[in-house]
């Protein structure tokens, strides 16, 4: 390695240094000022300055050695009793910590650092005027600590190298499902071979026959009555090959998601990431406006996806500050209202399943609810009667409460701000508060951007990918279910009037479905207190899926989150629900749905049990069952399913078979075996879709077996219409 590399090399190494340790300057110093006292702090500032000398010593940054030298002799002097700590000492070292951040940005990107703000704060940490020149050489620059190295067992990695590990790793994802695929189609193959060996076997006698009359040699003869026996023998090699797809898939699915479990544990970042700026931010106000404020970080430790995290952390500061200005009052209000004279921040964040959810709460005296429909008005915008729709407002319309503008707020752009960075990362924003007690924002976002848990549905010909996490439930959609209010359509339900659209209207470029087309189901999204049912044309599975970007007209639609490629061959659109309510909502978004009446419902109230251990396969299931007009039970493996059988009746049965403690074929033995249950229809729906396993599913007296790679809505809903009648 020539010296010129080893200087860049030694110099992107200080670079990660110097931001760690300018971290860690900034928590000493936050803890050492409420703690003046504190000689462990004083030490680990000490240590931070000492260090960082002798880094920038190595990668040859003299401004920023002649600046840490300057701030070490200044701790010194404080550790040996020759320098007290108040606030002017605190405003230089709080500078220098600045100064010092400031300088990592600049050397990043390719700026000297020579006429940066180090220079002044290298003179005020001396206690003179800024050096003007050159400074003098450091007496004492040792190598001590000079070549910074990770912490034990840790390496750093370049983040980008990250995000192509993983975006492998979801092409695999895709790839898993391919042997599922051919050995369905091997599967399709063996029994077109079996019907045609079959067949041949009925006709052979005859063609044997004719052949003889037509006086032909007698081996032709024997090769026909031969090609049978080939014709078994494929079946037989095709079943053969399907099985092994099978098995091939299984070790396929097991070591991908190996892979892309590690790959994720590699981008997951602690949240504490994500709050690193705000306590600096929240101090540096409250001392500026004389507030007295005390930061909290719960949830240090739970982790989510990088790219979550950073996109994360333009928001949480925004909050922060919004909740320093906006929300804490000042001390003496605070104590004429019977509260604390110190004001507290409380950012928390917690897993919810594969979601992240973020709150940021503060003890202030809550929105101004007349402020913000004040705002409103001025603005033009109409006004909601709710008071929670007039908050959420506060989010969505560039709004401020202030009269005035200031150098933190008053001009509406801080919620904005927050609303659109959280929407950039597929989350969404609520907020609730009490009048003289506080606010609560919470942010509700995906643990990762890479991979989505979605129900797929059909438009036309597309497929689209709608987040689990906004699907609140599905329903089978008849003209008669719908009203007509101020002009466009609304679905009634438990809780109110959803406004309703078809999905392909606001999708754009796909094609709108012909006018003719009767719609089949709805979805029903929320994102906090806005609900909007979507028109599709067809529920297909629950599923999670790769997400990718995309290129050409559909990335220029605010709609659409990505793609996702599956193993059919066909791609997917993921949408962002967040936007699509938004876009739903508009006055345009709604009128002009055509729908005409659907196909009868099979009979009202007749029941059924479903029976899976999966909880997403068996929401699915419910959910089409229900939509159709059918009264549903819900079991979580074969022993419940029993149970609830014997418990409270049932007209079918819909069952997986891989369940625990009794399985699919148990099941149905069971109710073959029993006199009161012995005629009752069986259906298996099931991953396990071999020849044998279809002939043990025959075999214990299942009605139906249906597997789940070819599995749609409509398979289900046709098997058990034919079973009822």
């Amino acid at each position: 390695m020539n010296r010129k590399d080893l200087a860049a090399r030694l110099l992107a190494t200080f670079l990660g240094e110097l931001e760690e340790q300018v971290r860690t300057m900034n928590d000493e110093l936050l803890a050492l000022e409420a703690a003046p006292g504190d000689r462990d702090r004083l030490h680990a500032l000490f240590r931070v300055a000492h260090t960082l000398k002798g880094a920038a010593r190595a990668a040859r940054v003299p401004a920023v050695e002649r600046a840490c030298h300057a701030l070490e002799t200044f701790l010194a002097d404080a550790r040996d009793g020759k320098r007290e700590l108040g606030p002017g000492e605190f405003a230089v070292l709080f500078g220098a910590a600045d100064a010092l951040g400031e300088a990592a940005g600049r050397l990043r990107n390719g700026v000297d650092v020579a006429d940066s703000s180090l220079a002044a704060v290298e003179g005020r940490l001396q206690g003179v005027p800024a050096a003007v020149g050159r400074a003098p050489p450091i007496p004492g620059s040792g190598m001590a600590g000079t070549t910074p190295t990770p912490r034990d067992g840790q390496v750093r990695v370049d983040a980008g190298k990250l995000d192509g590990l993983l975006a492998s790793g979801t092409e695999l994802l895709v790839a898993t499902g391919r042997p599922r695929v051919r050995a369905a189609e091997l599967d399709g193959l063996r029994e077109s071979a079996a019907r045609c060996a079959l067949h041949w076997r009925q006709a052979a006698g005859r063609v044997r026959i004719a052949v003889e009359r037509a006086g032909a040699p007698a081996a032709e003869g024997r090769r026909l009555a031969a090609l049978g026996d080939d014709l078994q023998r494929l079946a037989g090699d095709a079943a053969r090959l399907a099985d092994a797809a099978r098995a091939d898939a299984r070790v396929i699915d097991r070591v991908v998601d190996e892979v892309l479990d590690h790959a994720r544990r590699l981008r997951m970042r602690p949240f504490a990431e994500a709050c690193e700026a705000l306590p600096r931010a929240a101090r540096d106000l409250a001392v500026s406006s004389g507030k007295e404020v005390e930061l909290r970080v719960d949830g240090a430790d739970v982790e989510a996806d990088r790219v979550v995290l950073d996109g994360l952390r333009e928001a949480l500061l925004q909050l922060v500050r919004n909740a320093v200005d906006h929300g804490i009052e000042e001390p003496a209000d605070r104590a004429a209202a019977g509260k604390p004279r110190q004001g507290t921040i409380r950012v928390a964040a917690a897993l919810r399943g594969d979601r992240l959810t973020v709150t940021v709460a503060d003890d202030g005296r809550g929105l101004d609810v007349a402020a913000i429909r004040s705002g409103l008005e001025r603005r033009g915008i109409p006004v909601p009667d709710d008071d929670r729709q007039v908050a959420q407002a506060l989010l969505e319309a560039r709004l401020s409460t202030r009269p005035e503008a200031t150098v933190v707020s008053g001009r509406g752009v801080g919620l904005d701000i927050v609303r659109a960075a959280v929407g950039r990362i597929g989350g969404r924003v609520d907020v609730t508060w009490s009048p003289g007690r506080g606010t609560t924002l919470v942010l509700d976002c995906p643990m990762t951007l890479a991979t989505v848990h979605a129900l797929l549905v059909s438009v036309g010909s597309h497929l689209v990918a709608v987040p689990l996490g906004y699907v609140e439930r599905v329903q089978r959609l008849r003209s008669g279910d719908l009203r007509l209010v101020e002009g466009r359509h609304v679905l009634p339900t438990g809780d109110g009037l959803v406004p309703v659209v078809a999905l392909a209207r606001l999708l754009r470029p796909l094609p709108e479905r012909p006018a003719g087309d009767a719609a089949v189901f709805t979805v029903l999204l929320r994102a906090g207190p806005r609900r909007l049912a979507v028109v599709v044309d067809g529920l297909l599975e629950a599923r999670e899926l790769a997400v990718r970007s995309i290129r050409g007209r559909e990335a220029d639609s605010p709609l659409v989150r990505g793609a996702a490629l599956l193993e059919t061959g066909r791609v997917a659109l993921v949408v962002d629900p967040g936007a699509l309510i938004a876009a739903g909502l508009k006055p345009d978004g709604g009128p002009g749905l055509a729908l005409v009446e659907a196909a009868p419902a099979a009979p009202a109230r007749r029941r059924i049990l479903v029976v899976d251990d999966s909880i997403t396969t068996r929401t699915l299931e419910c959910s089409i069952l229900e939509t159709a007009g059918y009264d549903v039970l819900s079991a979580v493996d074969g022993s419940d399913g029993w149970r609830v059988l014997q418990e409270q009746g049932s007209d079918l049965i819909v069952a997986d078979v891989d369940m625990p403690r009794m399985d699919g074929f148990a099941l149905c033995e069971a109710v073959r075996g029993s006199r009161r249950f012995a005629k009752l229809p069986v259906v298996l729906v099931t991953a396990m879709e071999s020849p044998e396993h279809r002939a043990r599913g025959l075999e214990v007296g299942a009605d139906a077996y249906i597997g789940k790679s070819s599995f749609d809505q409509q398979t289900l809903l046709d098997a058990i219409r034919q079973l009822l009648e």
